[in-house]
Formats: structure tokens, C-alpha cells, sequence
């Protein structure tokens, strides 16, 4: 369609690189499928992963054997309009899609986080599965469930060949220093990075990060605080340093064309001097 038809350039950059991620406009997806600009916005979880799959099988049908270079597709939500500050953050926000920055202060290691895991029957060699952590897969799901195949009821062993995995970092991401109210102390917040958003950013940069605001069970804040208390951090969906905002990779081919004509003007020095 012609809505789609910006988006086809993009997914041969993505394609000629290697990549991974299609990003994707909030702002030319509001003024076009506006319905679909309030899912995303509303229920990202669920809409990203739609979008992930649409954006895989249209990479499909543009390129045939891309599987074999990339299992999956990842799109990437830019221009969101609204930007919220790491303190005004609060349940009205929780599994929506956000906007904050601030400066990277901690990077913590890479880990394989389990996507999809596989179990084996220890009696047959019978693999059940897969479950993904939506569907609360681990051991405990096993328990008592018989096995198709020999009606056994386990033990099941973790197929480790078959599960899947992906990269998982967490980085910590403190307010900037200019953004912070006189008198108080800056406040920071635990944002999740998957995938090929690893190690994107260092600590000492200043990022924005556009991602889903959720909750995580923490064990050890609910035995300080007596009662059931849920810790928050931001699920990474884009992430783009400051520096790169107005940086030449934001250039169009009309602007580096009007750049390089202006470099071969004889008078550009009496130009900019007259500037002066």
C-alpha cells in the first residue's frame, strides 16, 4: 500500500546490513493508521509482537532466504511525542508505552534469557513443548502432566539444544543533571535491553529510551516494606543517544547532496565570513 510504501527502502537497509530491527515512525503511523497508533501506545506488548510478525513475513516475501540470516524482526517505535521524566512516572503509565532519558550509569553483563524452552521425557526421550515465559513455562508446569507419548508422568529434563534464548542486559538509567529540581537527589530507573539493542549504549552516555513501563516481582523489597510491593523498570523497545539526534546519520540524500554542492562553492569562505 502506499502508507507501507516509505517502509520498503527501510526494511533493504535493514536487509543489506544484517539487521534485525525496522524502525517505525509513531508519528507517520498516528497521521495514517491512527486506531493502531493508540494500540501501540496503549498495549505495546501485544501490538509490538503483531507488528514483529507482519514485519517478519513482509521481509519474507521481499527476501526469500533472509531466515537464514535473521530468525526474527523487531520493530522499533521513533518519534513518540511524548516525553516523561524518570520521577513523574506512576501507575497511570504501567503497561504503556514511554519516553524518558537520562544518563546511562550502570551497564550490567550480557545473559541468555530463556524465550521458548523444551522439556524431555527421561522415559522416552518424548520433547514437550515449546513454552515461552508467557505461557509461565518452567518445571513446575510439568508436574503431574503425563507425557504424550509414554503417559508417564516425568521426571522431564530441560532440552537445552532445542530451548531459545535471547541476549538480556539491564542497564541503569539515572536522570540528567540539568533535568533534576533544585534541592533533590537525581532518581534512576532499571531499563531492560533484548536483542540486538545490547550494549548499544556505555555508561556516561545520555540516551532516550522509548519502551514499556512494567513491573517486576522483587522479593527482597517486599520483606523491607512488610507488604506487597512490585519494583518497575522499562522494557527497551528503541534507544538513541542524544548525540546522534541532529548527528549526519539524521541527514537526508538531499541534504548531503546540498553539503556537498555548498563544499565545492569557490566563494563558501567570503560566504561564511559575510555570516560572521
Amino acid at each position: 500500500t502506499d502508507t507501507a510504501s516509505p517502509y520498503h527502502q527501510l526494511i533493504r537497509e535493514m536487509c543489506a546490513s544484517n539487521g534485525e530491527s525496522l524502525k517505525v515512525s509513531y508519528l507517520h503511523l498516528s497521521h495514517n493508521v491512527p486506531i493502531l497508533a493508540i494500540w501501540v501506545a496503549d498495549v505495546p506488548t501485544l501490538v509490538l509482537e503483531l507488528l514483529d510478525a507482519a514485519a517478519l513475513e513482509v521481509v519474507r516475501i521481499m527476501f526469500p532466504d533472509y531466515e537464514r540470516v535473521r530468525q526474527s524482526i523487531h520493530v522499533r517505535i521513533t518519534e513518540l511525542p511524548i516525553h516523561d521524566s524518570i520521577r513523574d512516572l506512576r501507575q497511570v503509565h504501567m503497561g504503556c508505552l514511554v519516553k524518558v532519558s537520562g544518563v546511562v550509569t550502570r551497564r550490567s553483563q550480557v545473559f541468555p534469557q530463556l524465550k521458548a524452552c523444551k522439556y524431555t521425557c527421561t522415559h522416552c526421550s518424548y520433547v514437550l513443548g515449546p513454552f515461552t515465559m508467557s505461557d509461565d513455562g518452567g518445571e513446575h508446569r510439568m508436574k503431574g502432566v503425563p507425557c504424550p507419548s509414554c503417559q508417564s508422568k516425568g521426571p522431564y529434563a530441560l532440552n537445552t539444544e532445542e530451548t531459545l534464548y535471547c541476549n538480556f542486559q539491564k542497564i541503569t538509567l539515572q536522570e540528567s543533571p540539568g533535568s533534576v529540581p533544585p534541592g533533590r537527589l537525581p532518581r534512576h530507573k532499571e531499563v531492560i535491553l533484548q536483542w540486538d539493542l545490547i550494549d548499544i549504549a556505555r555508561p556516561g552516555e545520555e540516551v532516550e529510551v522509548t519502551g514499556t513501563y512494567a513491573t517486576q516481582f522483587d522479593l527482597n523489597l517486599n520483606a523491607k516494606t512488610g507488604f506487597p510491593v512490585f519494583a518497575t523498570l522499562i522494557e527497551a523497545n528503541h534507544v538513541q543517544k542524544k548525540e546522534e539526534l541532529f548527528s549526519s546519520r539524521r541527514l537526508t540524500d538531499d541534504d548531503k547532496r546540498d553539503i556537498l554542492a555548498l563544499s565545492k562553492d569557490p566563494q563558501l569562505a567570503q560566504i561564511g565570513r559575510a555570516h560572521v
